[in-house]
């Protein structure tokens, strides 16, 4: 009984982790996963996107077994999850920013005669995409986006709270963007060919 103790200790965890040893892998997969899913629920208030997050932890954990030098596991992971919510963060506040500055510039019609075809054909895509959104996020990016009230005020409206309200824009910008870029690659692709 004492012996496995030992063989459960972080510090033993740790020396088999670096010998590449999965049983000591998954043992700290079970004593952690929830503590870090917890943890980063508390910024992130989104589920999916923080076992996403602890996900991409483990596997940063697992490729990266035999470099680093672990002392204190729990403080590592910790410190491994807060980084992974900043990159989410960031991530998300870069998305955002895109989109606001995209969507500025057709308002503005700066855009040239040219680029006047793409326009009606972005805009008649971005439709398109909206008219197939769940009717609750639909909402919410209509009123972020096109009636253009605060994060705050939509949460008022809805009666949601503001991270929820961001958690859906998340999301919508996200998938627009993905959609945007495949939508281009291939107006691209069909001009070279």
């Amino acid at each position: 009984m004492k012996n496995e103790h030992v063989w459960h200790s972080n510090e033993s965890l740790l020396e088999r982790l670096k010998l590449g040893d999965l049983d000591a892998f998954n043992v700290i997969y079970e004593r952690y996963w929830s503590v870090l899913v917890n943890e980063s629920f508390k910024r992130l208030n989104n589920m999916a996107l923080c076992e996403e997050v602890v996900q991409d932890v483990f596997i940063d954990l697992w490729q990266q077994r035999a470099v680093r030098d672990i002392q204190n596991l729990e403080a590592y992971l910790r410190t491994c999850m807060k980084f992974k919510v900043f990159e989410v963060y960031k991530k998300n506040r870069r998305t955002k920013s895109m989109l606001e500055e995209n969507l500025s510039l057709m308002q503005k019609n700066e855009i040239s005669e040219y680029d006047q075809y793409a326009e009606k054909d972005l805009k008649s895509l971005i439709e398109e995409w909206i008219a197939h959104l769940p009717q609750k996020r639909k909402e919410i990016f209509k009123m972020r986006y096109l009636d253009e009230f605060s994060t705050k005020e939509i949460s008022e409206m809805t009666e949601s709270s503001q991270n929820t309200i961001q958690n859906h824009l998340g999301i919508s910008i996200a998938k627009l963007r993905k959609l945007i870029i495949q939508h281009f690659l291939v107006f691209i692709l069909t001009l070279f060919y």
